[in-house]
């Protein structure tokens, strides 16, 4: 198979580049500067990037169903429609845990949206959990005890949540029923141990590969519906976060990064072209 090409679309230095997601509507894609509480567009046809300063530290986010946007950050769940302002606050989930932060997520295949905390001071600290806010915008937390909630994602018939801690250097993957919310016990999916990075963002096919990025160690792999990690791709920076499918085809790589003092090209937003894979459309929040 053909290595990838890897190209830098834009040199933003992100401080903590995050959470892409393709728009196929708008033939955009969204992304987040968490620590530099900023949202961007991308617009592949013309290589603008357009900031918009929110105010808030937005780990995650999902496109609407009835427009605008659900963003997860710190403070938990706020609305926004770009363009008409500053986000609005909808719900704090751990109003007892001021110091944490929401981090990883998206939407499962019925519009429910899922995101992770963490601890903002000291991650190693397992302060964590992960939260469904369903459609009716009630909160449930389906994980606890989470040092750095990542690797978010659903298989392609939405029977299949993975989640991983980063810490734990272990993809886990969970039976899930959308409709009732009953998430299974966990068991191992990956164990990331072995490899260099360790286990970040994530985004699977329309053949059920999972594809995760390693963050400090300069890679995305891709791991088969059963567990075995059949690719392996180096990028040109030591800390990818998320890869997001995108374009017309969805047969494009979107990453982004995290800004490393002294790295060239680090905190910029990247695609992967000839990946020789297929990505589905992203669910939208159905609230």
């Amino acid at each position: 198979m053909v290595a990838p090409r890897v190209t830098c679309l834009v040199d933003a230095r992100a401080q903590v580049g995050e959470g892409p997601v393709w728009d196929p509507a708008e033939g955009v894609l969204w992304w987040t500067d968490i620590n530099g509480r900023d949202m961007h567009r991308f617009d592949p046809r013309t290589g603008r990037d357009e900031i918009f300063a929110v105010g808030v530290r937005v780990g995650c986010f999902a496109l609407r169903a009835s427009g605008g946007m659900i963003l997860a950050a710190e403070h938990g769940f706020w609305t926004w429609t770009p363009g008409d302002g500053k986000p609005t606050h909808l719900i704090d989930v751990e109003a007892d845990r001021p110091q944490n932060r929401m981090n990883d997520g998206g939407c499962d295949r019925a519009g429910n949206f899922f995101a992770s905390s963490m601890h903002l001071g000291d991650p190693r600290r397992p302060e964590g959990a992960c939260w469904r806010l369903t459609p009716d915008l009630r909160v449930e937390r389906v994980a606890g005890s989470v040092h750095i909630g990542n690797g978010i994602a659903f298989s392609p018939d939405g029977g299949t949540f993975y989640f991983a801690d980063t810490t734990a250097k272990t993809v886990l993957a969970h039976d899930y029923d959308a409709r009732s919310g009953r998430v299974g016990p966990a068991r191992i999916f990956a164990d990331t141990r072995a490899l260099a990075g360790l286990p970040d963002g994530a985004t699977v096919d329309d053949e059920g590969g999972y594809w995760l990025a390693g963050v400090t160690g300069g890679q995305l792999y891709r791991f088969t519906p059963d567990g075995r990690l059949d690719r392996t791709i180096d990028v040109p920076i030591s800390r990818p976060t998320r890869p997001m499918f995108g374009g017309p085809a969805r047969d494009r790589i979107f990453l982004t990064s995290i800004h490393v003092a002294g790295e060239p090209l680090s905190g910029g937003l990247f695609v992967l072209d000839d990946v020789g894979a297929r990505g589905l459309e992203e669910p939208r929040f159905a609230g």
